[in-house]
């Protein structure tokens, strides 16, 4: 049987697409990508959610990640993969830096205690631009969320060190597309595909 790795987070593991507001396809997003790649050694789930929230969501318990997670994963799970936090800067959240730290150990923490061996890959969402200004999702964010979200790379890297997670900086090689912001086009997938595809093999 292979072994089994849960890509969870939000709209940018689902493969929102910012052109058509669609989802791209398998061959197109960074996760499907990864299904097909490693399909003969690794079972690839993935569990991304248009705006999931690392807590409580006001949409409901299947866009919180602590609340769902756990229908998720079980023991079964050789490593998890998280992508998730841009959508805790909302201007309808009460986000800070010591609640942001909370969350994502609070998902760590949950991990472990499903799966106590489960490797964990932790990326850093993309630093949201002011082109999300301009767009359609203007009315959920603003310049405080563009703030806001430049404090998150640094807060997972601290994270991942104490909690021996391994960890992408996706601000690193990767940009949001111009139409708004916040999602990521083809190319971008492609360039998170490879940088995570080059530690899963490290993995196994």
């Amino acid at each position: 049987m292979n072994k089994k790795i849960l890509c969870f987070g939000d709209s940018n593991v689902y493969g929102f697409n910012p052109l058509n507001y669609g989802r791209y396809s398998e061959n197109i997003r960074w996760s499907g990508l990864l299904k097909e790649y490693f399909k003969n050694e690794i079972e690839i789930v993935e569990q991304g959610c248009n705006n999931r929230t690392i807590f409580k969501n006001c949409l409901g318990k299947n866009l919180s990640g602590i609340e769902i997670l756990p229908k998720y994963l079980d023991e079964s799970f050789f490593g998890i993969i998280f992508l998730i936090g841009i959508n805790d800067t909302q201007k309808i959240y009460d986000f800070n830096s010591s609640k942001l730290e909370y969350g994502m150990i609070k998902l760590i923490e949950i991990s472990k205690n499903i799966s106590p061996d489960i490797k964990i890959l932790i990326l850093s969402p993309v630093q949201i631009t002011d082109n999300i200004l301009q767009s359609n999702f203007a009315e959920l964010f603003d310049n405080e969320s563009i703030k806001k979200s430049k404090q998150i790379s640094k807060i997972y890297n601290k994270i991942s060190k104490e909690n021996n997670c391994d960890f992408i900086d996706l601000n690193s090689f990767a940009t949001t597309s111009k139409i708004d912001g916040l999602h990521f086009d083809l190319e971008n997938h492609k360039k998170i595909f490879l940088k995570v595809k080059e530690k899963l093999e490290n993995w196994i």
